[in-house]
């Protein structure tokens, strides 16, 4: 029944959201709550930028949040277990995102890659700007939270 919805939705040009999970995240618990959001917020507000900016079809939308929300697990995986070694965090990184571009080479048409090529680095940008005002959003929320319980 799974795989006639599966080749059902493909046929129409969109495919079924799956979760790609699988990355260990080291210094917190495992499933831990503000981790996996980060990284999926992470990856929803990077793959919006990358489908307007792409002109990505529906097929190729799908499959580049799938791609980014592996691509985010890893990196804030990465950044979680080496905090205060951004030689280390950088190096892990450039290795992740060389993968990302592997896969996104078979996702996207020639010219779409090369668009997101000649872009890479702002998307990069974008996405670790947006990490780190989340990180500071989550930081001021606690803050604020411990001061009112008092």
């Amino acid at each position: 029944m799974k795989k006639i919805l599966v080749m059902a939705c493909m046929m129409f040009g969109s495919t079924l959201a799956t979760n790609a999970t699988g990355t260990k995240m080291a210094t917190k618990a495992p499933g831990d709550k503000s981790s996996k959001t980060l990284a999926s917020s992470r990856a929803k507000h990077l793959s919006d930028q990358m489908i307007r900016g792409l002109h990505l079809n529906n097929y190729q939308s799908e499959k580049i949040r799938e791609i980014n929300l592996k691509v985010a697990e890893q990196i804030t995986a990465i950044e979680e277990e080496n905090a205060g070694d951004q030689s280390k965090i950088d190096a892990l990184s450039n290795k992740v995102y060389a993968q990302r571009d592997r896969f996104l080479e078979n996702v996207l048409s020639t010219v779409q890659y090369n668009d997101y090529y000649g872009h890479r680095k702002d998307y990069t940008a974008m996405d670790k700007e947006f990490a780190a005002n989340a990180d500071e959003e989550e930081n001021t929320g606690e803050a604020t939270a411990s001061t009112s319980e008092r």
